[in-house]
């Protein structure tokens, strides 16, 4: 995009750049091609590519993956030592024990990112004062809990919007899994994905109260094939089974 355009700076434009039609459109949006296109609204949305021009002294250069992100460990360490990395910048490629949870280049993620890696930095800073007998008995750093479940809270339009696991079937072929839906026009949306039997993702849009209910049944990995046909029946309250 180039530029924003009201309808009276449409009307000034060359009329040979517009490509839109003779109706009038409440905003305009003129490309970087010269085009100009009307819409009823617009959305602009920030890109996140890895953007990392970091040069080190020396033969070792900061390893990077195919989207140039820094490939980090589970630790939050790059392959340079004493290097961490954390947010948009990072590539987890090799974080392989996250089944429901994946890497998406969003604000709430680099933040729990940021918490995690200055975790990892205290524990390794800590560690290096420790003779090796006793650094021998410590144990590993575990992994934060927020990266167990992939979940995302905002809103939109004014309705409360919960993106959990594997919401739109991530990874999965589309014969593995089902989609229950539930729609009230004006109200809320619900949208499950149940693979063997088991819920592994959902989309919650609106006041819907599930978000708990939902959490708790794809961590657990509880088995509600036997109410799965009435799993979004709004009769019943999945939350006196689940909770």
């Amino acid at each position: 995009m180039d530029t924003l355009l009201t309808p009276h700076d449409f009307s000034m434009l060359n009329k040979t750049e517009a490509t839109s039609s003779s109706k009038s459109w409440p905003v305009y949006i003129k490309l970087t091609n010269r085009k100009v296109y009307g819409a009823d609204l617009v959305l602009n949305a920030t890109g996140v590519t890895p953007s990392c021009s970091i040069e080190f002294k020396g033969e070792t250069q900061i390893e990077l993956a195919k989207d140039m992100g820094i490939i980090i460990d589970t630790e939050m360490r790059s392959n340079i030592p004493d290097v961490y990395a954390a947010g948009d910048v990072v590539n987890t490629s090799k974080w392989t024990d996250t089944e429901y949870w994946y890497q998406m280049r969003l604000w709430s993620q680099a933040k729990q990112m940021g918490a995690y890696a200055a975790k990892c930095m205290h524990k390794h800073t800590s560690q290096s004062s420790i003779s090796p007998l006793s650094l021998s008995y410590m144990p590993p750093i575990d992994m934060d809990i927020c990266f167990e479940l992939f979940s995302h809270v905002t809103q939109f339009f004014g309705f409360k919007v919960v993106l959990l696991g594997l919401y739109n079937g991530q990874g999965l072929q589309s014969s593995e899994y089902t989609v229950h839906l539930r729609y009230t026009p004006g109200k809320e949306y619900t949208r499950v994905i149940v693979r063997d039997g088991c819920v592994v993702g959902a989309v919650l849009i609106g006041d819907t109260d599930l978000e708990e209910t939902f959490e708790n049944l794809i961590l657990n990995k509880l088995c509600i094939s036997h109410i799965e046909d009435q799993l979004l029946d709004p009769d019943i309250d999945i939350e006196d089974y689940f909770d």
